[in-house]
Formats: structure tokens, C-alpha cells, sequence
């Protein structure tokens, strides 16, 4: 592992300061972001400082080149991520401190190779770094590495904030590609669901354009 002496520190500091609001929270995301380092990339992570922002407007947000007090590999979350959130937002600060140590610069943030290593671990993004879907099968498997097999029951209500997309049920991976979500309806969520025999269902609370890229039909809404 990449060490810190002051990260190592402050992180020490916030899994033990008991009084501190967001101390079982930290606790967790140092134990998902250990596990991370440990089973998926093989100790090459860096030493991070995880804090606690509930002003960003996307889960989790990483600071390249240090943060506004020049701690590096320092990265936020939103306190109110679910638990699979959290494992997606772990992940996703993961890749880049990944990349801020073993990539140049012009390769950092969201890159085609994070795309591609965020694909790796089951969950598909886009060119902002936002989640659009995850592959339940491909993401169990990562859960699985982590040791955390206890969220997987809560797979089927994940629902990528970004894109608003939820998977309802099936035990098949799931082949979908978002292009745009549209305007938000008023209403509640709707089915959609593809050519596929049989076909994949997904539930979602806009006007979604997306197709399957299985079967390369669009999804269309149903009548419930």
C-alpha cells in the first residue's frame, strides 16, 4: 500500500473519535475502501482521507492535487448514499486515486479507462462519471471480493440518481444503455422493457430513452 503518514493519521483520528457525527459512517467507508485496496487492487491504492459533504450535488467527489488544505488523496461523500451508493462511490474514488498515483495527469478523472475499470467492477457510467446501471451479476461478483455480500438483496433497488433507472427483478445481467434520461414525469415510476425472451424489465420515473444492447431494441413503456 501507498502510505501517508498525516492520511494515516486523520484517518486513525475520525474511526476513533466516538463524539463525532459522521463516525460510523467514516468507519465503514474506511473499511470498503480497505477491502477495495486489498481484494481488487492489490494493496496499489493510496492512503486516503474520506470526509463528509452534504452540499455536492453528485455522491462523492475526489481532490486531485491536494485539497484547499493540501492534504492529497482526499476524497467527500454525501452522507445519505444507501448502502450500495456507498459501495458505488467507494469504488468510484477508488479508480481515481488509483489513477492519481500510476496515471499521468492527462489520464485522471473520467476517462475512457475509467469507464472501462468502473465496467470491470459492474457498474456502468458515463463521460461525467455518473452511474447510468449496474450488471447485478458482474457486481455481485465485486461485492462478493469486498466482503460484502450482505447488501446484495438491496441490488434490485438500486436506482442510479443520475439517470433515475431502477432494476426490478431478474437474475440475468442486465444489458442496458442509457442515452439521455428525458424530462422528469410527475408521476411514479413506470415499467419499461425490451424484446428480449424473456425480456428485461426496469422501472423508472422518466420519460426513459434507453435500448438493451442484447436484443438492440429500445425499451418501451408498459401497461403495468
Amino acid at each position: 500500500m501507498v502510505t501517508g503518514g498525516i492520511n494515516k493519521a486523520v484517518q486513525e483520528h475520525a474511526r476513533t473519535s466516538l463524539d463525532w457525527k459522521h463516525q460510523v459512517k467514516a468507519d465503514k467507508a474506511y473499511t470498503l475502501y480497505g477491502a477495495v485496496n486489498d481484494f481488487l487492487y492489490q494493496q496499489n491504492l493510496p492512503t486516503v482521507v474520506i470526509g463528509f459533504d452534504d452540499r455536492l450535488k453528485k455522491a462523492g467527489e475526489y481532490y486531485f492535487e491536494g485539497d484547499n488544505i493540501s492534504l492529497k488523496h482526499h476524497f467527500d461523500m454525501r452522507t445519505d448514499l444507501t448502502k450500495v451508493e456507498t459501495v458505488i462511490a467507494v469504488l468510484h474514488n477508488a479508480v481515481h486515486a488509483y489513477q492519481d498515483i500510476h496515471k499521468p495527469k492527462g489520464q485522471w478523472y473520467h476517462t475512457k479507462i475509467f469507464r472501462d475499470e468502473m465496467n470491470q467492477w459492474g457498474v456502468a457510467t458515463d463521460k461525467n462519471g455518473d452511474a447510468l446501471s449496474i450488471d447485478p451479476v458482474v457486481f455481485v461478483e465485486t461485492l462478493t471480493k469486498i466482503g460484502a455480500d450482505e447488501i446484495r438483496s438491496e441490488i434490485v433497488d438500486y436506482e442510479a440518481v443520475e439517470a433515475d433507472v431502477t432494476v426490478t427483478s431478474t437474475t440475468e445481467p442486465i444489458h442496458l444503455n442509457v442515452i439521455t434520461p428525458k424530462t422528469p414525469s410527475k408521476g411514479k415510476q413506470k415499467k419499461w422493457s425490451c424484446a428480449c425472451n424473456p425480456p428485461v424489465n426496469v422501472r423508472c420515473a422518466v420519460n426513459l430513452e434507453a435500448y438493451c444492447t442484447k436484443c438492440m431494441t429500445d425499451f418501451e413503456k408498459q401497461d403495468q
